[in-house]
């Protein structure tokens, strides 16, 4: 069932849009606005800092893209996931127990929602800090006005990059794999029952994590002419300068989980059905290619969906 995770997807973007023609002071009369939201990401970074060079770890590769048309629930989304990460951190260093973020509130999703977020998870670097005894506060940046959610998001992303280097832990690729085959049962929901789920493409070997995130930066451009129709703006990648070795296990994972909720809000706005996920076989062992060839199957489908509204 997917009506659930639809619903916390489903948020207004005119109170994200409103907070940022507001940058003259730090005061705002309708909550937070997105410099404010930036510099408090800039400090929870900050205090990663602290917390990297005690622990003695190494820093890791930078993001090799950038995003634009960046909307609240996405921004949310990856709060949730760097959440989760400070919690791990927490369990790791300070015996903390395990917790859940909060869910998307039912309501219009704003800026004050983030910065919560991202406070709680700052609460859960402090339990570290005390731990580590770091008494020393992180330094807290200074506002800058220009700063959009694009910049907000970019920096949430690089800090969940520095969590996986302190907690040693990485991107499993049957996570990846659990996120497109979620991302397939969400556009399956507004196809026609036979048209649904495509035969998997035959099965190609050797693929390299850039193959992933190619694939689903395609499947994405082909999902916005959908998009455009309901009136929501899908986020845009910017490629960069290529990392060594191209895209890593942690930049397809996060770009995956923002095309999901994506996808969950455009098949909202569509009265997409809660559906049954296919019935491909699981691969034992799942490894990039695997992925691919999924994300091959979804990227079928939003041409399918794309083709039936023309038709309509």
């Amino acid at each position: 069932m997917k009506t659930n995770i639809h619903s916390a997807f489903a948020v207004s973007v005119s109170v994200w849009l409103g907070a940022l023609g507001v940058c003259g002071s730090l005061a705002h009369a309708e909550g937070i606005n997105p410099p404010q939201l930036y510099q408090n990401v800039g400090t929870l970074a900050n205090e990663l800092e602290q917390i990297r060079q005690v622990m003695g770890k190494r820093l890791p590769r930078k993001r090799s893209f950038s995003l634009a048309d960046v909307e609240p629930r996405q921004v949310y989304f990856q709060a949730q996931t760097l959440f989760r990460k400070c919690n791990s951190l927490a369990q790791e260093v300070a015996g903390i127990s395990r917790r859940a973020p909060p869910p998307a509130p039912e309501q219009a999703i704003s800026p004050d929602d983030v910065y919560a977020l991202i406070d709680q998870a700052r609460n859960e670097l402090a339990y570290v800090k005390r731990a580590l005894a770091i008494d020393q506060d992180a330094m807290v940046p200074k506002i800058e006005r220009r700063r959009q959610p694009a910049d907000v998001m970019h920096d949430i992303i690089e800090a969940g990059y520095v969590l996986n280097q302190l907690t040693d832990q990485h991107v499993d690729w049957p996570q990846i794999y659990d996120r497109v085959f979620q991302a397939t049962t969400y556009v399956g929901g507004v196809l026609a029952e036979d048209e649904r789920y495509p035969d998997l493409p035959p099965f190609q070997c050797c693929k390299m994590p850039q193959d992933v995130f190619d694939t689903l930066a395609a499947a994405m451009e082909a999902a916005r002419p959908s998009a455009e129709q309901v009136s929501l703006k899908l986020i845009r990648i910017i490629p960069g300068e290529a990392a060594e070795g191209g895209a890593s296990p942690s930049t397809v994972f996060d770009l995956t989980t923002t095309f999901v909720s994506d996808l969950a809000e455009l098949t909202l706005r569509m009265s997409g059905e809660d559906i049954d996920g296919p019935s491909y076989d699981r691969p034992p062992r799942i490894f990039p290619s695997h992925v691919v060839q999924l994300a091959k199957v979804l990227e079928q489908q939003i041409v399918r969906l794309q083709e039936s509204t023309l038709t309509q």
